[in-house]
């Protein structure tokens, strides 16, 4: 066996054919290899040492996005599963009038979720903020005008258009 470092890469190389090579991509390889002196072999040694570089790397940062995403995942759906014991979830109503004393005697925040028309009637500042923990996909939303939008606006999440009445 030799021990020359020339002979043994040597031995580690054969002719391979490869089926489907687009016949541009070739001759663009043929024309750097006759540029840079290197045989054509040697420039595809090297295109798919890369590949595999960039491939390898890639298929380690999907692999870490994947585990973020999933841990993402369980720490939110553990966090909502743990908010929502504290919150009464009203969802899916085509239309809903609320007052003050029905969404207060619930002694609970509430969570407005995927209603199509939501009317809070005669609401405050002080119940806006301890009773209503948010409003979330709605498509219109009618507030008393006494009330600052803005303050609304903090507790809303998809809602399409607010409307004030007097």
């Amino acid at each position: 066996m030799s021990s020359n470092p020339q002979d043994q890469n040597n031995n580690n190389r054969k002719t391979i054919t490869i089926r489907g090579v687009d016949s541009d991509l070739y001759s663009r390889i043929v024309n750097l290899s006759r540029q840079s002196g290197k045989t054509v072999g040697e420039i595809m040694n090297q295109a798919m040492i890369t590949f595999l570089g960039l491939a390898g790397k890639a298929g380690e940062k999907i692999d870490d996005a994947v585990s973020k995403a999933k841990e993402t995942s369980k720490a939110f759906i553990e966090g909502f599963n743990e908010a929502k014991k504290d919150v009464v979830i009203i969802s899916d109503i085509e239309e809903l009038e609320a007052n003050k004393n029905e969404i207060t005697s619930l002694g609970k925040p509430v969570l407005f979720r995927n209603i199509k028309k939501l009317v809070l009637e005669d609401i405050d500042e002080p119940t806006l903020d301890r009773f209503i923990d948010s409003i979330v996909s709605v498509d219109e939303l009618v507030i008393p005008r006494s009330l600052n939008k803005f303050k609304v606006l903090q507790k809303c999440k998809f809602v399409k258009r607010i409307t004030q009445v007097p």
